[in-house]
């Protein structure tokens, strides 16, 4: 009786197995390589916590204690204070705005040392617009607080 051969498609088992496709072979080891890549990456970087905030609630870290919402500024500067909880434990504060037309966040100044307050040169994208802003604390043990206390929405900026 006549041997019959194993065929898959147009592959044919023959006496050694199934042949091997080189092409597939590289591919799997370099697939390989990319996963234990990205297993092994995180592992081997410094990690930073970052706390983020509901912009509603009010969170430890600090708290924007001026503008309130609903300022209205007819000023080229807007004075922007925040109190921090622990300030011996500050290594920079970063302040960000952004307006409701597009939505986009900006770091608009930081302070590395107290008092952390900020007298902001309101640049012409920003007037006769409503804003938001909010800060960032980066703490020595490497944390990055976002929005303490929450956001101050709704100030208008309106130019002179």
């Amino acid at each position: 009786m006549a041997e019959v051969k194993e065929k898959r498609g147009p592959i044919e088992k023959t006496e050694k197995g199934w042949p091997i496709n080189p092409i597939g072979v590289v591919a799997l080891v370099i697939f390989g390589l990319v996963i234990i890549f990205l297993i092994a990456k995180p592992l081997t970087q410094k990690q930073t916590t970052i706390l983020q905030q509901n912009q509603q609630e009010f969170s430890e870290g600090g708290t924007i204690t001026t503008p309130q919402a609903g300022d209205i500024i007819r000023d080229s500067t807007l004075p922007i204070s925040l109190s921090v909880d622990d300030q011996e434990n500050v290594v920079k504060v970063q302040f960000w705005a952004k307006t409701y037309a597009d939505g986009q966040w900006q770091v608009i100044g930081e302070k590395v040392s107290a008092p952390f307050t900020l007298n902001w040169q309101i640049p012409a994208s920003f007037q006769n617009k409503a804003i938001a802003i909010t800060s960032h604390i980066y703490t020595r043990d490497d944390q990055i607080i976002k929005d303490p206390g929450g956001w101050r929405e709704g100030i208008i900026i309106l130019s002179n």
